[in-house]
């Protein structure tokens, strides 16, 4: 079956992890470790290491487990927090001439959530990056959909191609291009994107009658005054629809989980909001202001059963305009409070994962303060 999917054998890669094993056996200081449990079960050595301690004789074999016990006593140790110092959570206080005066949609929610991440990136100036030879994952495979969904809607956004279904997958072979030296990868998204495609032609199809006119990949900004500055909010919308009565849908698609209708209207998922509220305030060149927002969605894209889903944002209070009025108001009064100096940029305030580990939680020192208990003391919103 691998063979017939084009991928590597198995018994290539167990050759590159014995050789890769080999030499890196032949340092000067080694570590062996195993684990003692496994998902909560107990785990005995492997045959390599019984015959390794066979070979070594028991006086050299038991020397070197005495080396690991150090070792694993200052690990345990770890485990150990009443013994640590209390440690607070960092809570930085920039200058506000340091502080960032332009920001895009995306970015809210971490402003909202963990504004560290906000300090670290906009202020800081720090960008995590890509680990040497990382294999592709769920968020590169999320970002080549996109890439072919998104240049399809541009593209034919007012001229509906002869052959829909075969014009988009050509664009997804381009974007799917790269993962040629990917096989593995290939062979298992490229099967995905053809399921996405015949679903989302079939759904456009039906949608367009309702239409007067999209747009696809649209910038649009406004300027929000704060006394003495302005700040800037940007967006790049996937899509925006013109309807037929005159009213607009502005559409986001999701690879991966869309946010919940609770989410976006307590404020904590404010990108289609504060897209809606951009729009209402002429921040769109080509949508004039004052314009009414008819609906939020989100198009899940993911291949499965079924391979996508129109899900409109339907809000138990208010409508898309009152809601991102609302959303503007929010972030004004966030950006306010943010200008004053004693406003610090505090960790983790409102993750949207109990467990997450975000690109910037090594630097907060997320898991030192947090072992300690001072999580707790500390959390509150920003």
């Amino acid at each position: 079956m691998r063979h017939a999917l084009g991928l590597d054998q198995p018994e290539r890669r167990i050759g590159l992890s014995a050789h890769d094993f080999t030499q890196a056996l032949g340092a000067p200081l080694v570590i062996l470790t195993r684990p003692a449990k496994l998902d909560g079960v107990p785990t005995v050595p492997s045959r390599f290491l019984r015959r390794l301690a066979a070979v070594a004789g028991e006086t050299a074999w038991g020397e070197a487990l005495a080396r690991g016990e150090a070792v694993l006593r200052l690990a345990r140790s770890l485990s150990r927090p009443q013994l640590l110092p209390r440690l607070a959570p960092p809570a930085p206080c920039p200058p506000i001439e340091a502080r960032p005066t332009a920001m895009t949609v995306t970015d809210v929610e971490h402003w909202l959530r963990d504004p560290y991440t906000i300090y670290a990136k906009h202020i800081l100036r720090l960008f995590p990056l890509e680990a040497v030879d990382t294999a592709p994952g769920a968020r590169d495979r999320g970002n080549l959909i996109h890439a072919a969904i998104g240049e399809f809607t541009e593209t034919y956004a007012q001229r509906w191609p002869a052959d829909p279904l075969e014009t988009l997958l050509e664009l997804g072979r381009k974007h799917f291009a790269p993962l040629e030296t990917d096989p593995e990868a290939r062979a298992f998204w490229w099967p995905r994107l053809v399921r996405i495609a015949r679903w989302f032609v079939g759904w456009e199809a039906a949608r367009r009658p309702g239409l007067r006119r999209t747009w696809a990949e649209v910038r649009g900004e406004i300027e929000i005054p704060l006394g003495v500055q302005t700040f800037r909010l940007g967006a790049r919308a996937d899509r925006i629809d013109e309807l037929t009565d005159g009213s607009y849908a502005i559409l986001d698609y999701k690879t991966g989980e869309a946010r919940t209708e609770k989410q976006v209207r307590a404020g904590l998922a404010p990108q289609l909001t504060l897209e809606a509220a951009i729009l209402r305030q002429g921040g769109f060149a080509a949508v004039p202001r004052g314009a009414s927002v008819a609906a939020l969605v989100y198009v899940t894209l993911k291949g499965g059963d079924p391979a996508g889903v129109e899900r409109p944002i339907l809000f138990v209070e208010g409508t898309p305009d009152s809601q991102a009025d609302q959303a503007l108001a929010r972030f004004t009064e966030l950006a306010r409070r943010f200008c004053a100096p004693a406003q610090p940029y505090r960790s983790l305030i409102s993750p949207l994962w109990k467990h997450r580990y975000g690109d910037y939680d090594h630097l907060a020192r997320v898991k030192e303060w947090s072992a300690t208990g001072a999580a707790a003391e500390d959390a509150g919103g920003p």
